[in-house]
């Protein structure tokens, strides 16, 4: 009440608050907003530390563990080609079909194993350059491979010269 009773008295009490009492002030203000700072940045610092989490619930850690290393299994996992898909089926199709001798052979033949495999291998070649063949041309006609197969090399050109 003596406060709006006498105004003149609140702006003479301003006026006698010397320079020192505002730096004390601002100091003190200072001050505490750093130390809410402070406190502001360890409840941060707690908030954000995996390490408590993991010690809270471990079961829960390791779950998420789990599923981030799943999902990433996922995203990072090797397509097959097409061609890997064919090549896959034919290689089980001569394997089911040659399954009678490879039974038989298993016991004391090995140059028939060996020569089971290197028929296998060939198979298998002349199927894939025929494939490479197809894809590879454009309407013109197939186009053999160049890297080895049985049209290429030195002996096929001699014998078209002669």
């Amino acid at each position: 009440m003596s406060k709006k009773e006498h105004p003149e008295n609140d702006k003479q009490a301003d006026v006698e608050r010397s320079s020192d009492d505002i730096r004390e002030d601002i100091a003190k203000g200072e001050e505490r907003i750093s130390q809410t700072v402070e406190q502001i940045g360890e409840r941060i610092k707690e908030k954000l530390d995996w390490r408590e989490y993991v010690k809270d619930s471990p079961y829960v850690a390791l779950g998420a563990a789990a599923g981030l290393g799943y999902l990433a299994s996922v995203i990072f996992r090797k397509r097959t080609t097409p061609m890997e898909r064919f090549m896959g089926a034919m290689d089980k199709q001569v394997r089911h079909s040659l399954g009678g001798l490879l039974a038989g052979a298993a016991a004391p033949g090995l140059i028939k194993m060996t020569l089971i495999g290197i028929a296998t291998k060939a198979a298998m070649g002349w199927i894939q350059n025929a494939a490479a063949t197809t894809v590879a041309s454009d309407g013109d006609g197939p186009k053999p491979r160049t890297k080895g197969g049985a049209t290429s090399g030195s002996r096929v050109e001699q014998v078209n010269s002669k």
